[in-house]
């Protein structure tokens, strides 16, 4: 008898390895998720020889690899397991009966072989069959966002690695409410701005998967190939024109945006993750009235690295999980 699959039903979950090669599901981060697209690739070569016939040639099984996407609202205790895997492990300390999480882009490589820790990823279709196993991942690129009216979103972008069939785990997800729009704050050079509607950052890592010759199909090391960019875009109301001054004057001033959860996790602490951009530069931003009613801009910006900060962008999480 078949079982039909759900998504609902699925399940997701993340480990750091010690190396490449050592897949890890004895310390597993369990994530809820809204979709996810992690799977195997396998390429094919095709013999391009004459041979006096009108049909294709022999076929051989080619590059292996991974990627995919994981996208989920940002739950306070398994978003610290997603930024781990492009910042690195946080500076954890405790605050009273809380943690504080402080992340920050490294300027150095996990390895000679993969430019982050290791990922193993763990996925349960609940389809009654085997889970899959997909392992010596890295992160690309990572993504939090959120408009008015909506949760804050997380989406990670792996590439890889290799993959194999596990027996299914029992999932045990953290529990905990999500940071609404209405929980964020945003001020720009320390002054507060109420003007924002949607805001996105992104951090580009360029990782590539690389193949060498050697006895597997599998990569063999996940490399950088161009610079790590910290992209920051969004939707502002048109109600004056001090930003648009500032994208005039190419000015670089930090942005600072705080969400903070409204129910009490330890004595007067709540969970909360800041995002602070020292030197956030506009790239764009053109008000123009395309059409009836409240004129707003689309602009993009970056976020350059401060040698005052040691950094181009940093999270401070503060949950009850106290290490990453």
């Amino acid at each position: 008898m078949t079982t039909q699959a759900y998504g609902q039903q699925s399940a997701v979950a993340l480990a750091f390895q010690d190396s490449g090669g050592a897949e890890n599901v004895s310390s597993l981060h369990w994530i809820p998720f809204m979709s996810e697209g992690i799977g195997l690739a396998k390429d094919n070569l095709q013999s391009q020889d004459m041979r006096r016939l009108f049909d294709e040639g022999d076929e051989y099984e080619g590059p292996n690899s991974v990627d995919g996407d994981l996208e989920m609202e940002a739950q306070p205790i398994a978003i610290g397991a997603i930024l781990r895997t492009i910042f690195g492990s946080p500076t954890s300390t405790a605050v009273d009966s809380a943690f504080q999480h402080v992340y920050e882009l490294p300027n150095s490589d996990f390895d000679r072989y993969y430019a982050h820790t290791p990922v193993t990823y763990y996925k349960d279709l609940g389809d009654a069959g085997s889970a899959q196993l997909f392992y010596d991942l890295n992160v690309t690129q990572l993504q939090l966002s959120v408009a008015n009216g909506e949760l804050l979103k997380a989406t990670a972008s792996f590439v890889g690695g290799k993959q194999k069939q596990t027996a299914a785990l029992t999932p045990s997800f953290p529990t905990g409410k999500r940071w609404t729009w209405d929980a964020g704050s945003v001020s720009v050079a320390g002054s507060a701005v109420d003007e924002v509607a949607e805001l996105t950052f992104t951090v580009n890592d360029n990782l590539e998967a690389q193949h060498t010759l050697k006895a597997q199909k599998t990569p063999s090391r996940i490399k950088r190939t161009d610079f790590r960019t910290v992209e920051i875009g969004g939707t502002l109301r048109f109600e004056t024109q001090d930003e648009y001054q500032k994208f005039l004057d190419q000015s670089e001033r930090e942005l600072d945006v705080t969400f903070m959860g409204n129910t009490e996790i330890a004595s007067g602490h709540y969970d909360t993750l800041r995002i602070q951009a020292p030197l956030m530069r506009y790239r764009e931003n053109r008000p123009a009235a395309g059409g009836v009613g409240p004129i707003t801009v689309d602009f993009t910006a970056g976020g350059k690295y401060s040698t005052d900060s040691g950094t181009a962008l940093r999270v401070t999480l503060v949950n009850t999980q106290s290490t990453y």
